[in-house]
């Protein structure tokens, strides 16, 4: 879909892996339910920090860089 790459998704140690190209949006998922549902307030905090620096990605060789960008 030749798509942008956008935000790196950590584990719990803090190692990438995996990449989220394009736009995205986060939402509640409960197991026991059928439908989206809405963050909590603790987790739009938590994902509103964790998401706000933008990245850039550069390829070099055979690994991909995340860089964060600078926000004024």
């Amino acid at each position: 879909m030749n798509l942008t790459a956008n935000r790196r998704l950590r584990d719990k140690d803090g190692q990438i892996y995996d990449i989220v190209f394009g736009t995205f949006f986060l939402c509640g998922a409960p197991a026991d339910c059928d439908h989206f549902t809405s963050l909590t307030t603790d987790q739009i905090e938590k994902y509103r920090k964790r998401f706000y620096t933008p990245e850039m990605f550069v390829s070099m060789g055979n690994h991909i860089v995340c860089l964060p960008l600078e926000v004024d």
